[in-house]
């Protein structure tokens, strides 16, 4: 299971990939993966 696949599955949990970004997943999958843009810094 690729980085990406185990955010996928991550985020159908429920799970905030935010903590991932630039560790798993780059802004742009992140964008991909939850339809949202990634803001570093910003709380939801």
């Amino acid at each position: 299971m690729s980085d990406y696949d185990q955010c996928v599955l991550l985020n159908s949990w429920g799970i905030d990939l935010a903590p991932y970004v630039g560790l798993m997943i780059t802004p742009e999958e992140y964008k991909q993966i939850t339809g949202k843009d990634y803001a570093a810094g910003a709380k939801a």
